[in-house]
């Protein structure tokens, strides 16, 4: 998006304007200290939505009433207007550029103070996303819906303080904030304009689909179990059929009746019983199943040896524990030569001793350290073991209840009970389970879950048409990564990191570099306050030449606001007081001998950060704004630029921001 700060301003208590007027490319505001350098990024930050009052305490805070910024979106131009005696937040949209000297106090009238300042703001620069929940059911459980996305979280992306500009454990403004951290890595997606609106509808009813399926698929397992539970009673009563009257009682199978309750439900009704008196066929299965049980608990027993041997190992291996605890670790050992006390010959044979005592320490104490491993693959065998003996009481239940079955077939004769009798009462079981079945077609159930993940399959190829987020990260990143190290290679980098590679994740926001072996180096680990430096304007200056890639659909303003760069070769804490900016004096102060270095470096990064925004009008068609405050002045830049274009008045040596 095609934006810049056209003017940064206060009203004093007087009704007098005080402002600095800057174009897009390089602005330069240099002074010595105390002038108000520093306190133009936090009025930035103030008329841009900040809820906390950072201006720095002091002339400008003394003199100020209202504070505020003209900024440039496109073709108009916004005005805001703010003061810590003021609830709300002025702002004002101008078709043309409004004269400066009418923003006196009358100019903020009540009538442009919205009702949700960081909302209108939002508005203006094509943020109007308002429900960003991918999952409803998150909101449901929370109780609240995600934050709107907010330009307060495009900030992190335009500020560079001068205590965050080469700090080695901190790359973005508010990230120590976990918070503000996550919302503005979650909304890189919209500011980017990879995603709108529809985006989060898409995935709101992706979400509600899929939780859809998951409760049709867990009803069908549930018909699942519940058919196999049937299954197993009706392979029982009809094996128990069977063993009373020598006879099937159907040719059909369990899974064709289970399919057709309702037809074999009325060809068992029709279905006389007769039975085999002269069949064996109860005693055979009677036979079978105690040779079954006999068997299982002939496993059992062999199972239960084998676990009171482990629990007895788990015994003795924690009494074990228990007594080396209480042991002197010994980990050295000491050397004395012998030698005879009357001729003072040296007895050569400690040594020997000595290396065999060294070896059966490290033994003894290599065997101590395997004790819990060995505890721990004890614990696992008594647990599998358990299982074991668990599932085979489980299978002798069964066969007992079995068993229990065919016997009551001859208990049944003895108390003259005829086998058609019992077999009827058999009969009538199948008969009940075959009619609770009848009229449960389950069949719309499969048609219900191939529906749904027909829809979710359209959702994903929606998603992926209309968006394809994942796959415009991934050339986002390494637009990035590509651009860092063109830029990084121009700037004066320690040698061990040279060539440059610095990677940067959009999923983590972290930076490093990156060897080629594939090691990385973060930025902590990357030495001096030089390398910082320059990794932190690497990055953010790949960041921008992106957005400005994008054209109109980033809604993030080119704006970078670098504090204080050159405090890596002259120190912010060396008070520069001089009418003139005095390089031998700095270079004194500091007690080095570096100034022609020194000199040279700060001189290069100036010159690169003009020739980056040149190059990238050149290939994107808009030009960022980056504006600087610091002490250094009068550098000498070749390529045809020139410091005081730079400068352009903004020189605050004799009179700070507030002109007296």
């Amino acid at each position: 998006m095609k934006s810049h700060i056209k003017y940064l301003g206060v009203i004093d208590k007087s009704n007098k304007i005080h402002y600095v007027e800057f174009n897009t490319g390089v602005n330069v505001i240099t002074g010595k200290s105390s002038t108000g350098k520093s306190a133009m990024i936090e009025l930035f930050d103030y008329c841009f939505g900040s809820s906390e009052f950072t201006i720095p305490s002091g002339i400008i805070t003394d003199s100020a009433d209202v504070y505020f910024m003209v900024l440039a979106i496109q073709d108009t131009f916004i005005t805001i207007g703010r003061s810590p005696s003021w609830s709300k937040k002025f702002l004002k949209l101008e078709s043309e550029l409004p004269n400066i000297m009418n923003l006196r106090k009358e100019y903020f009238q009540e009538s442009y103070f919205p009702k949700d300042f960081n909302v209108e703001l939002g508005h203006h620069l094509g943020l109007d996303i308002n429900d960003i929940d991918e999952d409803k059911s998150t909101r449901d459980y929370t109780g609240r819906k995600k934050g709107r996305p907010s330009v307060r979280n495009m900030v992190p992306f335009l500020l560079q303080h001068q205590n965050l500009i080469a700090n080695k454990h901190s790359l973005f403004y508010r990230f120590d904030e976990k918070e503000k951290r996550e919302q503005t890595i979650d909304q890189f997606k919209i500011f980017t304009g990879f995603v709108k609106q529809e985006y989060y509808t898409i995935k709101q009813s992706l979400a509600d689909e899929q939780r859809n399926l998951k409760s049709l698929e867990n009803q069908q397992k549930v018909i699942m179990e519940q058919n196999e539970f049937n299954g197993k009673r009706l392979d029982g009563l009809l094996n128990e059929y069977f063993a009373i009257t020598g006879n099937k009682l159907v040719e059909e199978d369990v899974k064709y009746l289970l399919l057709n309750p309702a037809n074999s439900l009325q060809k068992l009704e029709k279905k006389e019983i007769s039975a085999n008196y002269e069949s064996a066929q109860s005693l055979k299965e009677l036979h079978e199943l105690k040779y079954k049980k006999n068997e299982l608990y002939s496993k059992k027993r062999n199972l239960q040896h084998k676990l009171e041997d482990i629990l007895s190992s788990i015994t003795y291996a924690n009494q074990y524990f228990h007594n080396v605890e209480n042991l002197t670790s010994e980990n050295k050992e000491q050397i004395k030569v012998s030698e005879c006390p009357f001729c003072h010959t040296h007895n050569e044979k400690i040594l020997n001793e000595a290396n065999d005592l060294s070896n059966a320490i490290s033994w003894l104490n290599g065997e101590l350290s395997k004790s819990n491993y060995l505890l721990d693959s004890f614990e696992s065998d008594r647990r599998e073991i358990q299982e074991q003996i668990n599932n085979l009481d489980k299978e002798i239940r069964i066969i007992y209840q079995k068993i229990n079955k065919l016997e009551e077939i001859t208990s049944g004769l003895e108390k003259n009970k005829s086998l058609e009798e019992q077999a009827l009462k058999v009969k009538l079981k199948i008969e009940n389970l075959l009619e609770s079945l009848v009229g449960k077609d389950h069949s719309t159930l499969d048609l219900q879950i191939n529906e749904s993940k027909q829809r979710i399959k359209d959702y994903d190829k929606d998603l992926a048409l209309k968006f394809d987020v994942k796959k415009k990260l991934t050339n986002a990143e390494k637009y990035i990564n590509d651009e860092m190290k063109k830029i990084g290679e121009k700037f004066d980098f320690e040698d061990t990191y040279i060539p440059i590679n610095l990677k940067f994740s959009l999923d983590t926001f972290e930076l490093w570099h990156e060897r080629e072996n594939g090691e990385k180096i973060y930025l902590r680990s990357m030495g001096s306050g030089a390398n910082w430096l320059y990794s932190h304007i690497t990055l953010f200056l790949a960041l921008h030449k992106f957005f400005c890639s994008l054209g109109d659909r980033s809604l993030i303003p080119p704006i970078l606001f670098l504090d204080q760069p050159s405090q890596v070769y002259f120190p912010t804490s060396i008070k520069d007081e001089n009418q003139q900016f005095d390089i031998d004096d700095i270079e004194a102060k500091k007690g080095t001998e570096t100034k022609d270095e020194d000199l040279k470096a700060v001189t290069n990064l100036f010159k690169q950060l003009v020739s980056f925004c040149k190059t990238t009008y050149e290939e994107t068609g808009v030009k960022p704004q980056i504006i600087i405050t610091d002490h250094a002045d009068h550098l000498i830049l070749d390529n045809g630029f020139d410091f005081e274009q730079l400068v352009a008045g903004r020189r605050w040596r004799e009179q700070g921001f507030i002109k007296k």
